[in-house]
């Protein structure tokens, strides 16, 4: 499926962008945590999907999978990195990806049937309506719109050292007050559904961290990967490490390989018809 790039000027800031982003979001997506959630919105056989915040499109692969031959997906990102990775990767007859800032409306000359979102909205606090809207321009009346994000993100811990715990909270606030990022987008999204008229609407709730004791390889990746990412750009200052980032980043990590460390993060879905 051959799709035209468009305009993507003022290009946003994505907080996670560094070169291994493609690695982590590949590392940390269940293929099949992504098909079962996204039947349970309703997405299914022969059904035409726009994926926004597709990344390394590891999520459009698996949609593409949920709606079958008769059905086709979009995958919408803004990191012409990531498109061509993803293109490379699963690009089909079935499965085409768009570079798109989705700060402006995305318009298609075939409308979609579902638009699908996941893990995206948090990276945007205050955008978060105007993307929704922009999402949501080319999805037929009657057709599925589905968000799917974290809530008390990175925040749920317990077996961290009082220095430790009020760090964190610490790099939060920083996210949260300078960076445009909501560790609570996941709670916001039934709002946002409610506001544009959307009918049917359902909101349901699940883990996606729920970790106890030592992680395995694959955690240890995505959690060390944010702490050098997110972390150093938060403008945190690390004053209970005295101003150490590397002390932090090394208490962090042994606190990964506790046996005592426990670690849950809610992932809230919500869901509605177009009127």
């Amino acid at each position: 499926m051959k799709m035209d790039a468009q305009s993507t000027s003022n290009q946003p800031v994505y907080l996670m962008e560094n070169e291994d982003e493609g690695k982590r979001l590949e590392l940390k997506t269940d293929q099949e945590a992504v098909k079962r959630q996204a039947a349970w919105a309703g997405i299914g056989p022969g059904m035409r999907v726009l994926d926004v915040g597709c990344g390394n499109g590891i999520a459009s692969a698996a949609l593409a999978d949920l709606v079958g031959e008769s059905g086709s997906v979009v995958g919408l990102d803004f990191s012409a990195d990531r498109i061509a990775q993803a293109r490379a990767q699963f690009g089909s007859d079935r499965v085409g990806f768009v570079e798109h800032d989705i700060h402006a409306p995305y318009v298609s000359d075939v409308p979609f049937d579902a638009v699908w979102s996941r893990f995206f909205l948090e990276y945007f606090k205050d955008n978060q309506p105007t993307i929704i809207s922009n999402a949501l321009a080319s999805l037929r009346s009657g057709g599925i719109a589905c968000f799917a994000d974290l809530d008390n993100n990175s925040l749920g811990h317990s077996g961290l050292s009082c220095r430790l715990q009020a760090t964190i909270e610490d790099i939060a606030r920083h996210l949260e007050r300078d960076h445009n990022f909501d560790p609570y987008a996941g709670r916001r999204l039934y709002g946002h559904l409610y506001g544009l008229g959307f009918h049917d609407l359902e909101v349901t709730a699940e883990m996606h961290h729920l970790i106890y004791g030592k992680t395995d390889e694959r955690e240890q990746f995505n959690w060390l990967k944010k702490i050098e990412v997110v972390a150093e750009k938060s403008g945190c200052t690390f004053s209970a490490f005295d101003g150490d980032f590397e002390a932090f980043r090394t208490e962090f990590q042994d606190f990964l390989n506790s046996p005592i460390r426990f670690t849950y993060t809610p992932l809230i879905l919500a869901r509605g018809i177009k009127p």
